[in-house]
């Protein structure tokens, strides 16, 4: 990823991954997105691998559908979890370069 990212872009990332409740609260957004069926809440850290496919067929109920399509959308569903899964574990991945900091050889108190 870094070769496609600018040193500044690297250290936002980073900075990003280290706030706890932004990294959250921005993936619960983007799941309410992908599936929205009461399981992304106030004060409840989502779990991205949460199976959403439940509510989907509980929807298929009211309106029925083939079983055949309800798989399509399911297999859908899955595949954007699973994405946005993968990308926010590779944003963790994301480190900067940081110099390691080299004592002096001068006393710097005189």
């Amino acid at each position: 990823m870094k070769d496609i990212l600018t040193d500044e872009e690297v250290v936002k990332i980073e900075t990003f991954c280290n706030d706890a409740v932004m990294y959250n609260a921005v993936r619960k957004v983007i799941l309410q997105g992908i599936y929205e069926h009461g399981t992304v809440q106030k004060d409840h850290t989502p779990d991205p691998l949460k199976n959403g496919a439940f509510a989907l067929a509980s929807t298929a109920m009211e309106n029925p559908i083939t079983d055949e399509l309800l798989g399509q959308h399911i297999r859908g569903m899955w595949a954007g979890v699973n994405a946005m899964h993968n990308a926010f574990k590779e944003l963790n991945n994301i480190k900067s370069d940081k110099k390691e900091p080299v004592e002096s050889p001068y006393n710097e108190a005189e």
